[in-house]
């Protein structure tokens, strides 16, 4: 399956038509809540398992590192201390990162068990989103910006110390499209021309243009408005 044909359209429609619809049907439970968590993290404990007794476990991919896999940990921590202002990460950043995930994910060679895992893992994140959102609304908080990034931080130097193709939040894609990872499957997108120009041809011209430190701040910058925005959009008005 090619990257935004037809039918790859209508996988994305079908995947996050049907997540939504199944997050906005269940019933507000805090139950529901832990059951979701916890589900999401057997799935992660799965993966682990699986790929290491298969021999296919590799420390510069396979770490749950990621944002999104590392979301049913968020939950877990709200569970245990009832921090109101983590529903607002778990609802709001739940519904951007497995939209995004089901957006831009490769399905060229779709039954490979890393594309399947992503879809089927990033599917349930957003009945997950969707569902928190709906029933759980907290005010905004920029706590979850400082806990983002706090991830980050963490991916940041796994990347640096891992190396050999480790793309952990696909810093690599963004801070040093120099060195582009072909490792990364999640990221085909940012190679795809459009009249002639790649994502990836227009990062390397911005640090070519604006030295490292400008990039960087600029990046940063951009995160923490993005976030904020999105956080406060999907946050408690009232």
């Amino acid at each position: 399956m090619k990257i935004f044909s037809i039918n790859h359209l209508i996988l994305i429609f079908l995947l996050i038509l049907f997540s939504v619809l199944i997050g906005l049907k269940i019933k507000k439970s805090k139950n529901n809540l832990s059951y979701i968590s916890i589900f999401l993290l057997s799935l992660e404990i799965s993966k682990f398992f699986f790929l290491i007794l298969t021999n296919n476990f590799k420390i510069n991919n396979d770490l749950p590192l990621q944002l999104c896999y590392l979301y049913p940990f968020i939950g877990l921590i709200y569970l245990k201390t009832k921090k109101e202002f983590l529903l607002n990460y778990l609802g709001a950043f739940g519904i951007f990162f497995s939209i995004f995930a089901i957006i831009f994910t490769n399905p060229t060679n779709i039954f490979n068990f890393h594309i399947l895992y992503c879809y089927i893992y990033h599917f349930f994140l957003l009945i997950s989103g969707v569902y928190i959102t709906k029933n759980f609304k907290s005010k905004f908080s920029f706590k979850n910006i400082l806990i983002m990034f706090i991830q980050i931080t963490i991916a940041f130097i796994a990347n640096s110390i891992i190396k050999n193709g480790s793309n952990y939040i696909f810093l690599n894609t963004f801070l040093d499209p120099f060195h582009y990872s072909n490792y990364v499957d999640n990221v085909a997108f940012f190679k795809i021309k459009f009249y002639g120009i790649s994502i990836n041809d227009i990062l390397i011209f911005l640090i070519n243009k604006l030295n490292m430190f400008i990039y960087l701040t600029l990046f940063t910058i951009l995160v923490i408005s993005f976030s904020s925005l999105w956080l406060y959009i999907f946050s408690n008005k009232k």
